[in-house]
């Protein structure tokens, strides 16, 4: 059955990660259920009070309000694809609903420009072609890990003055981020010594694999673990961000870098300048 959710959802332009996310929700669901009942997993059994059940037993947990909702969803989900294939006549999932996440408009983490530079110079000191290439890549583009191995020969432009890279959403949407200097040098050099591959993904291993999501994060690790700091990927997209908000770029420009749907995520990194307020407020009618 998870095989079928699975066909399911990819018919309706969900990236690959998200379809992993929301299979491996309703594979623990699924497993939860038989724990707690007893019973084998029927569809035609369930009713909306496992599910709401299911989301109390999360929160026991002490799950993270984001991984709940994001269970949520993917019964909901589950739900409508039981329903198209008549498990199930009606919709179970409509008390569901998603738990407050007071974490959401907090300000993201962003590294200073001390901790960026010691970064930089642990990778360029310790790191291969691939992976100088692949931080710089996020680090100058903002850009979230798994669109980055993603990316496909054919997704990146560079000239000795100018770049693009495009990358590509839901469906066949996408968006374009200019490629600075320094990405241009780096992905310049990578790619003259980027191993054969059968595929036309631009990281791959030295085997000429595609570079899992798994393998990327490591990479970071390693280096953040060289460099002393503590570190995820998103820190990269988050300086990327910040940074750009700090020079004054408008923050539609930046919402549509980092391929935010909503004006209020881009938002959360725009904070308070009281210097600048003070400034503006003093001399107003000057």
């Amino acid at each position: 059955m998870l095989k079928e959710f699975e066909d399911y959802l990819k018919t309706q332009d969900f990236t690959e990660n998200t379809i992993k996310s929301y299979t491996k929700d309703v594979e623990l669901f699924m497993r939860w259920y038989v724990d707690t009942t007893g019973q084998e997993f029927l569809p035609e059994n369930l009713t909306e009070f496992d599910l709401v059940e299911y989301k109390s037993y999360l929160l026991r947990k002490n799950h993270k309000p984001s991984t709940v909702n994001r269970s949520i969803i993917s019964l909901r989900k589950f739900v409508h694809f039981l329903l198209d294939r008549g498990l199930l006549n009606k919709d179970i999932s409509t008390r569901l609903k998603q738990v407050k996440d007071t974490t959401r408009n907090l300000s993201p983490v962003v590294l200073d420009k001390k901790d960026i530079y010691k970064f930089r110079r642990t990778v360029h000191q310790f790191g291969k072609t691939r992976d100088v290439a692949f931080v710089e890549l996020l680090l100058n583009t903002g850009m979230r890990i798994s669109e980055a191995i993603n990316l496909k020969l054919e997704d990146v432009e560079i000239s000795e003055r100018k770049g693009k890279v495009k990358i590509w959403g839901k469906g066949r949407s996408y968006r374009e981020v200019p490629l600075n200097s320094d990405a241009r040098k780096y992905l310049s050099e990578y790619l003259k010594k980027r191993p054969y591959s059968e595929t036309n993904y631009l990281f791959v291993t030295s085997t000429g694999k595609k570079l899992t999501r798994n393998s990327a994060y490591k990479i970071i690790q390693k280096y953040a673990k060289l460099a002393g700091l503590c570190l995820h990927p998103h820190m990269l997209r988050h300086f990327f961000a910040q940074t750009l908000i700090d020079k004054g770029l408008n923050i539609y420009d930046v919402q549509q870098l980092l391929g935010h749907q909503r004006i209020e995520t881009t938002l959360r990194y725009k904070k308070p300048n009281t210097k600048l307020q003070e400034e503006m407020v003093e001399n107003l009618l000057e």
